[in-house]
């Protein structure tokens, strides 16, 4: 049995990401007010998204479309719908994508 969800509305806004041409992000509405998280969609075209930093932000992800993969230190993981994913804020990775690849993130901002 599949189960289908409209996790952002049938016509999610999806806006540019500023420091990473190619990519774009829509916010997921929740009913739980001001969190320490938040939740998004992500989609992303082909190329490469060297982040040597990392982020500012712990995230959780799971692929629902695409194929690709994240390198990070000492460590590939082939990207392919239902594979997740937990990076931790500041590890450093590569995002080498294939065929446009498509998320859903659990943000930590604390």
């Amino acid at each position: 049995m599949t189960h289908r969800f409209a996790l952002s509305g049938t016509d999610p806004v999806w806006t540019p990401i500023a420091q990473a041409p190619g990519t774009a992000s829509t916010p997921v509405p929740t009913d739980r007010g001001q969190q320490p998280f938040r939740l998004a969609k992500w989609k992303a075209e082909p190329g490469i998204y060297d982040r040597p930093n990392g982020m500012k932000w712990s995230e959780t992800f799971v692929v629902y479309s695409g194929r690709g993969r994240l390198r990070t230190t000492g460590e590939t993981v082939e990207l392919a719908p239902g594979v997740a994913v937990d990076l931790r804020k500041g590890a450093p990775y590569v995002l080498e994508i294939d065929t446009p690849l498509e998320k859903f993130a659990v943000i930590t901002l604390e």
